[in-house]
Order: structure tokens, then sequence, then C-alpha cells
């Protein structure tokens, strides 16, 4: 087998890929990166079984064939040599190495079998879903930091997706913070559902790109497939039953205001300065008429902020981990964002006439 490829194609194709190789102490081949070349194309794939990811780049492929390469080994020597867009010759000798040449560098890399390696689930019938690609990275962009981390519930570990008529909905909750976020869809779906690992959320993110090109999202046999171009990233899904979240964030508010975000954004970093080594990161909201004070107290002092609002219904004193707002806060693109406080101060955050994002987050404490 001997391929030429250009070395920044290649390094790209094994950085992207490298995101599913395993962690933990496994089986060698799952330490290895699958190589394929065949028809002018090389298709490089990774998976630790839960996530996978392939990836296919042109090349000038002079004999065929396959190998399993182990990936950080590989990945650090591609990225080293990989400059200016040069040509990479990756040829096969008959002891089964790999060698890597380059004009000036050289290596040879021991190789595993092939036959060895896991085979791809079969991946892509008729139960989909088809968004944009822009729409469907902010979608996980606008939710994903509430997903819970500990293992206590691991249902709670993922993001919950449900496909309906034309809109695409995804949830995630720690038990202290709730986000939703919708899209609409291109196609009609009758509907849907699927519970998706964060980390396979995020790495899928990291390959999203802000275009208009729609996506095939497949939802078959407890696995998800997204088709990229020259990308697929495939998960396992997460068994189980997500939460019943329809009674969650409530109906009925106290108060209600307006704020601009940019404005309150700034405050609220600036006035939690002093709280962020704490372990809540707690800022106090002292909310009136037409004005916000936001303050937070450490070992090292106070720091206060104020701010114009409009507010409608009660005056009212409350406490939040300022980081749970703040997250909120980073995926909100728009000009005046809504505040709505309920009962025991739950607040829910939402954008001035749309329902494209909402936010549910529960107080630190009751301040009297």
């Amino acid at each position: 087998m001997k391929i030429i490829v250009n070395s920044l194609d290649l390094n790209d194709a094994v950085a992207k890929v490298s995101k599913a190789l395993s962690v933990k102490d496994v089986a060698p081949v799952l330490e290895c990166i699958k190589v394929v070349a065949e028809d002018d194309k090389l298709t490089l794939y990774a998976t630790d079984k839960d996530l996978a990811i392939e990836k296919t780049i042109g090349a000038n492929v002079i004999v065929g064939g396959a190998f399993l390469v182990p990936g950080r080994v590989f990945g650090d020597y591609i990225r080293n040599i990989a400059e200016n867009g040069c040509d990479i010759s990756l040829e096969m000798e008959e002891n089964n190495r790999l060698v890597v040449s380059s004009a000036n560098s050289e290596c040879n890399i021991g190789t595993l079998d092939v036959e060895d390696y896991p085979e791809i689930e079969s991946i892509g019938g008729s139960s989909y879903f088809a968004v944009q690609e822009t729409n469907l990275k902010e979608l996980i962009n606008n939710v994903i930091f509430s997903v819970a981390t500990d293992d206590s519930r691991p249902m709670l570990k993922g993001v919950y997706f449900e496909a309906k008529g034309y809109t695409l909905s995804a949830v995630a909750t720690d038990g202290y913070r709730f986000a939703m976020s919708k899209k609409v869809l291109e196609e009609r779906v009758d509907e849907l559902s699927a519970t998706i690992p964060s980390r396979s959320l995020s790495e899928l993110a990291r390959l999203l790109n802000d275009s208009e090109n729609v996506l095939k999202v497949f939802i078959e046999n407890n696995y998800m497939l997204v088709c990229m171009e020259n990308t697929k990233l495939y998960t396992r899904l997460l068994a189980g039953q997500y939460i019943k979240y329809d009674n969650i964030v409530p109906r009925e508010f106290l108060s209600t205001l307006l704020v601009n975000k940019e404005t309150f954004e700034h405050a609220l970093n600036t006035a939690s300065i002093m709280s962020r080594s704490e372990r809540n990161n707690l800022v106090v909201m002292d909310i009136e008429e037409y004005n916000m004070n936001i303050s937070s107290t450490s070992q090292y002092g106070t720091a206060k902020e104020s701010i114009t609002i409009a507010l409608t219904g009660k005056d009212l004193r409350c406490a939040y981990n300022a980081k749970y707002i703040n997250d909120c806060l980073k995926v909100i693109s728009a000009e005046t964002i809504k505040l709505e406080f309920a009962q025991h101060n739950s607040c829910v955050i939402t954008v001035k006439d749309s329902d494209e994002v909402l936010y549910f987050i529960l107080p630190v404490k009751q301040i009297v």
C-alpha cells in the first residue's frame, strides 16, 4: 500500500477523528485510527465504541489498502511534520510497519490487523430529522452547559432531543438549572426523540460549521449518525427515559423585568468577581421598579453594580449562582432579555418576543 497525501489535510483529519479515541485502558485496537485508502480517497476512522468519528480526504492512492495505526503517536508525528501543505507519503512495508515520510522526515510505526477492529453500526434509514447545520450547532451550544456532570443520574449527562412537526427541541438540566432551545426543521417529522451524551454533542458542535447546509441526523437502533460534508459522527444514545420536564418551568410569575442583555452581562460579571472563588459564586440582586443592584461579598471584600431596568410586579431581593446566569447570557445574542420571577424567587430567562431559548434557574437561598 502506498499513498501520497497533503500534510495539512491529513493533520486536520487525524485531529478530528482522534477526539473519538478511547481515553481509558482498553483493547489496543481502540487506541488506533483505522485508515482505508481507495479510489483516490483516504478515510480515517476512530471509536471508543460509544463515540465514532469518520473523516474522508482526497489523496493520491497509488496502491490501496487499510491499516490500524496507534492514534496518538501517529497524530503527534503528523502534526509536527505538517508544514506549508507539503506532501506526506504513507507506505506499508512487508513487516506491517507503516513508513511515514516527507521531504525532510521519516519514521516507521507498527500497525495492527484491520480485521480486529470493531464493525461500524449500520445506520441511515428513514428515521431522521433534517436541520440546517448552523441551527444544529446553535441548538447544542444553547443548552449543553446545563447537563449534569456527576454519575448519580446518568440520563442527565445527556441532552434530550425531540423532533416533532417542523420543530426541533433540545433540553438539558443538572437539577439546579434547566435549559431549552428550539429550532426549525427543514422537513416535517411525526415524532422522533433521543437522549444524546454531552461528550458526543460537544465533539459534534466542534465539527459543525456556520453554514446553511441541510444535515440529516439519523436516530436508529440506539445510535445517532450525523452526516456532514466528508465527515460522519456516530454515537451510542443514553438508554432509558428522560425526566418528565413539562411541569418544571413555572407558568405564573410575581415579577417581570426587561433589561439590556449586554449591560446586564457586564454588570453581573463585574459584581461577581468577589465571589468567584466561593463554591456558589453567590450574587444578590436587589430589584426595584427602575433599578437593579447586583452585589457579591467574600473574604476579599464586596462589589456592587447598578443598572437600569423596566420592572412589572413587586420589588424583590434574591440570590443566584452567577455562573448559572452568565452561562445563559453567553449564548444569547438578542439585545433585550426578559427575567421572570416566580414564587420562592426561581427565575426564568428568555429573549423578548421569542421562544427560541428558555432558561430556568433556582435561587441559591432565600434572602430575607
